[in-house]
């Protein structure tokens, strides 16, 4: 008996142990399946480097160079420091998102300060101050309490708004300027003729065929410009070290309130905090799982307080730069970190700051108007009709007066409206 039930024992033991063996194994397999899942999820989220994110990166230029020469030109800063400023911010967001999270220049504030003449130390002050303003309404939940204001179809009337601008700009700084951006206006349809052909070659190659053609207009016109003897003024340099830091201003906090932060305010939340959070979940989808409403405010915060000491222009995180980087190719934060090291660079050799005002105006225009273009079109993801309405009320509002507050308020309320006549009518029947 005890033999066999030794024989037993030893078979059942020989039995659990294959079980185990077969249950590691298939254990084994799924943990290594699991793992490289996670691993190409890993690589997936890693930044490329390829010629479509240097293509991507040259997308938002139509943007960033205008008005980097108004700012030299009107309001006396050096080339170099904006360019390093702004390089270092889009290289940082690159590497932190890992996706194309712009850097712009904040537009409602950059008329009024060109308009207004404001010097470069008042500007950077009022950079530092913003910075703290933002970082503030971020980390109190200020921003969340404000996000019900901000609904989709208040966000699509921003960013049609935005769109429709950038597309008028670029007709309208290509008819009244010059071939280059230092030039009197001479032969403006001849401008605006090549502004749309190169919108079609770039259309066509680009967008249908998937070919960066952005980059050999780009780099072809800056080549072509030199070698035909093309002279740029470029501003005045000056000997001013690039990285020595200064206080703000404090007295100039109640004049740049008024004048500057005010009347940007509402538009950076709009569209650098929740246009820009909602379009860059459309365009990258899982990729963007970093990029919430909470971390761009907290970034245009911390980025503008370290502008704002190092005597730079005042950025935001604007949706139409991140709809121009994806048009033109971007997908991972390659395209920006491209781009802000092509920045450091520029800033660093002296000679290579002037290379980038040589890019004709109908090339920089027509760059302009596809990005316009594109952020127009993000009113197609609205599905009922009420918010089309909504946002073509904002929309029109925001092109008409170029005031974003009012085009918010008058769409929020609007939409409020709407949804009690509705209940109201729901009651009676």
């Amino acid at each position: 008996m005890s033999e066999y039930a030794d024989d037993a024992a030893l078979r059942v033991c020989k039995f659990e142990s294959i079980g185990f063996v077969f249950f590691y194994f298939v254990f084994g397999l799924k943990f290594m399946r699991f793992f490289c899942m996670i691993n190409e999820m890993k690589q997936n989220l890693k930044n490329k480097f390829n010629l479509f994110e240097f293509s991507g990166a040259f997308g938002d230029i139509g943007i960033l160079l205008p008005l980097a020469f108004a700012f030299v030109i009107f309001n006396g800063f050096a080339p170099r420091k904006l360019f390093l400023l702004w390089g270092l911010a889009y290289m940082v967001t690159g590497f932190y998102y890992r996706v194309p999270i712009s850097i712009q220049p904040l537009k409602a504030m950059a008329v009024i300060a060109i308009a207004s003449g404001f010097l470069p130390h008042q500007i950077s002050s009022t950079a530092f101050f913003y910075g703290v303003i933002f970082l503030i309404i971020s980390l109190t939940g200020v921003l969340r309490y404000l996000q019900p204001v901000f609904t989709p179809a208040v966000v699509r009337g921003i960013q049609v708004g935005i769109g429709l601008i950038l597309i008028y700009k670029a007709v309208t700084m290509v008819f009244e300027k010059g071939l280059f951006l230092d030039r009197a206006a001479d032969h403006p349809w001849a401008n605006i003729g090549l502004m749309v052909l190169v919108t079609g070659f770039i259309w066509f190659f680009q967008f249908r065929k998937k070919f960066p053609l952005s980059i050999f207009i780009i780099f072809g016109s800056i080549i072509l410009a030199m070698l035909s003897g093309v002279t740029i003024s470029t501003g005045p340099v000056t000997g001013e070290s690039l990285f020595r830091p200064a206080l703000p201003d404090f007295s100039f906090f109640g004049t740049a309130l008024v004048f500057l932060i005010l009347p940007q305010l509402p538009l950076t939340i709009g569209n650098a905090v929740y246009a820009a959070s909602d379009i860059c979940r459309q365009l990258w989808k899982e990729r963007a799982e970093k990029v919430s409403s909470k971390k761009l405010g907290i970034s245009i915060g911390l980025i503008n307080i370290v502008i704002g000491i190092f005597g730079g222009f005042p950025i935001c995180h604007g949706s139409g730069g991140m709809a121009a980087h994806h048009q033109f190719g971007g997908k991972t934060g390659g395209t920006t970190i491209i781009l802000g090291a092509l920045l450091v660079v520029t800033a660093l050799f002296t000679p290579l700051h002037q290379f980038i005002f040589y890019i004709p105006l109908p090339v920089l225009g027509a760059l302009l108007f596809i990005t316009g273009l594109k952020m127009a079109l993000f009113i197609k993801n609205l599905k009922l009709s009420s918010e089309v309405i909504t946002a073509l009320l904002t929309a029109g509002i925001s092109f008409f007066t170029r005031n974003l507050l009012i085009a918010v308020v008058v769409g929020f309320l609007a939409e409020r409206l709407y949804v009690l006549f509705v209940r109201f009518r729901a009651q009676n029947n």
